[in-house]
């Protein structure tokens, strides 16, 4: 008998709120355990080192982007993989995404 794998928490940056609750119903089949954040200040409430094993942040959120909440958050817990998800789907805005320090790109809609 293989011993259950705890799930992974992670945490979900999406401004959207249909986005956001769609991503987080996804993930939790996984299974995950989901914090969700729907901005910058609620995602640096939520965060604090070891917390989460992985960080999936939204490109553009309405208080800042996902490239200066990534740079905050690896300040203070820098070994956790981040995952950007955007719209912008032109090339010019998946190079800007793919220079900003996340350790994957995933396209919207998911």
């Amino acid at each position: 008998m293989i011993a259950d794998t705890p799930p992974v928490r992670l945490l979900l940056v999406e401004d959207d709120p249909i986005s956001r609750a769609y991503l987080a119903h996804a993930l939790e089949a996984l299974p995950a355990i989901v914090d969700q954040a729907a901005d910058v200040a609620a995602a640096l409430a939520l965060a604090s080192p070891g917390r989460h094993q992985v960080w999936l942040l939204d490109a553009n959120l309405p208080d800042g982007s996902g490239a200066s909440l990534l740079a905050r958050l690896r300040a203070q817990d820098p070994g956790v993989p981040a995952l950007c998800h955007t719209a912008g789907d032109d090339a010019a805005s998946l190079a800007a995404v793919a220079g900003q320090g996340f350790d994957g790109l995933i396209r919207k809609p998911v």
